[in-house]
């Protein structure tokens, strides 16, 4: 009797793990898409962090960055980001943000986009710590992140927000040449 009883008990404590996540990040990728009727996208890149991965795709004329966490070491299933931004071609550079609580210790920031101007190379995000709001900032407390543009034409810069408390200030992009041809400031 006493078997039994663990065995329902193990049974039901997984039952969740069996019905909504998956063993693999692609199959938990799809499955988050199937669940709101989106997609199914085209994946242009895979960023592993670990414990989270985040897909980097497109669908019709969308762009996401969806986020898949890691669950009990071995089960994938759906984190934020799922569904997508329009992609407007009259824009230079189409883009979007978020942050997702993943533990006590790591919440996650993710600024990401898709550029359609064909003379931007490289796309600069530029970010101050969180406490320093003023306008008056010291060019030395600005850091610049910079992701140079692969084929796909998608960007992500991510941080995470528990250790690095930055504060977006403004997003470029820039030639070969190094000039900027978009540019836009959040303060």
């Amino acid at each position: 009797m006493d078997h039994c009883l663990s065995v329902n008990l193990f049974c039901d404590y997984r039952i969740p793990y069996i019905t909504y996540y998956e063993l693999s990040p692609e199959a938990a990728f799809e499955k988050s898409e199937r669940t709101i009727y989106y997609g199914p996208s085209q994946v242009l890149e895979k960023v592993d962090l670990e414990d989270v991965q985040i897909f980097l795709s497109t669908y019709k004329n969308w762009f996401s960055a969806t986020l898949i966490n890691k669950h009990a070491g071995i089960f994938w299933g759906p984190g934020s980001g799922a569904g997508g931004e329009e992609i407007k071609e009259d824009q230079d550079i189409n883009y979007s943000w978020g942050g997702t609580l993943i533990n006590e210790d790591y919440r996650l920031m993710q600024y990401y986009g898709i550029v359609t101007n064909p003379e931007i190379s490289r796309v600069e995000l530029d970010v101050s710590i969180a406490d320093s709001r003023g306008k008056g900032v010291p060019g030395e407390d600005i850091e610049t992140l910079t992701y140079q543009l692969k084929d796909h034409r998608m960007f992500l810069f991510h941080w995470n927000d528990m250790e690095d408390d930055y504060k977006a200030r403004t997003l470029r992009g820039l030639n070969n040449d190094g000039e900027v041809i978009y540019e836009d400031n959040f303060m």
